[in-house]
């Protein structure tokens, strides 16, 4: 079977903008069938074909209400040390493709299940993954996300737990961030947090002076050229982990995917350029919060990029 899954995405990515084919359309509901995951060679295999179903089939998957089975198996998935990413790499595509009016009444839970696992069995991995979709999400500040989303949002689930999760979780590990579309993703998220948080402008003003600070170090890290390989998050998908059932196909792997190609091959000079505008827009907001917030060793660094 999972043979079967990888050729069936493989047939909905290779048109990413077609329209959904009809014969796909009964098999949703047995992909979303909770007995279908439970073999754990089909995990690897199941997540792709029913990333390719989301993003081709969005319409089809609202209209009959099949978001909330699609969450309840993202929480599956990231309860288990062993599926923990494939959750995050389904969770990120639910929230690239729909709506973000049609997720809102969602993300309490979303994020009481994260928290919850950060607290009582966190791994490293599961850190660094939680990191990504944390920058995922704030740097997603034109479909309605950003940085406020998530501080509002966490500190409704309990009040004053922000901080701590920045300043302890997402601050050190994003500088251990190593595949260069992750790092992509935190560079531009710090970076949209600068120039448009509210929260980080007036409430944790520290908070936007570590930001920019853990800014300047990404961008002073050497980022390889990005390939397929590091686009597409990779999993040993081959670890007895998941039994004899599963085998990747090499020849049909998912296509290089990178949500924000705009930026360009030099992420850098992207940010430059984006914080020079905005700075421009808000009346010298960014340059007046470096001169107030900024240690005088790095206010340099910034004040290269508005040059």
């Amino acid at each position: 079977m999972p043979y079967v899954f990888q050729l069936l995405a493989a047939l909905l990515e290779v048109d990413p903008t077609g329209s959904f084919p009809d014969y796909f359309k009964d098999m949703i509901a047995p992909i979303l069938a909770p007995v279908m995951w439970e073999q754990k060679g089909n995990v690897p295999a199941l997540v792709r074909l029913l990333q390719a179903i989301v993003r081709r089939g969005a319409d089809i998957l609202s209209k009959n209400n099949q978001i909330e089975p699609i969450l309840g198996i993202f929480q599956k998935l990231v309860s288990s040390k062993i599926n923990e990413s494939y959750g995050f790499d389904l969770l990120e595509t639910v929230i690239s493709t729909f709506p973000s009016a049609m997720l809102q009444s969602y993300f309490p839970t979303i994020l009481q299940i994260i928290l919850t696992r950060l607290q009582n069995s966190k791994t490293e991995n599961f850190s660094l993954r939680f990191v990504r979709f944390y920058h995922f999400l704030s740097a997603h500040l034109e479909n309605g996300y950003g940085a406020d989303f998530f501080i509002q949002c966490t500190e409704n689930i309990q009040n004053g737990v922000f901080t701590p999760i920045y300043l302890s979780i997402i601050l050190p590990e994003s500088r251990k961030l190593a595949r260069p579309l992750d790092r992509k993703i935190a560079i531009i998220s710090f970076a949209k947090t600068l120039a448009h948080s509210e929260a980080f402008a007036s409430r944790y003003k520290k908070g936007w002076g570590f930001t920019c600070e853990a800014l300047l170090y990404l961008l002073d890290q050497p980022i390889l050229p990005t390939t397929g390989d590091d686009i597409v998050t990779e999993h040993d998908v081959e670890d007895m982990a998941f039994g004899v059932g599963f085998t990747q196909l090499t020849t049909i792997k998912m296509p290089p995917r990178d949500p924000w190609p705009e930026t360009g091959p030099q992420v850098g000079q992207w940010v430059a350029t984006y914080l020079k505008e905005q700075n421009s827009k808000n009346n010298g907001k960014i340059q007046n919060f470096a001169q107030e917030r900024l240690d005088p060793q790095i206010l340099p660094g910034l004040a290269k990029l508005l040059a």
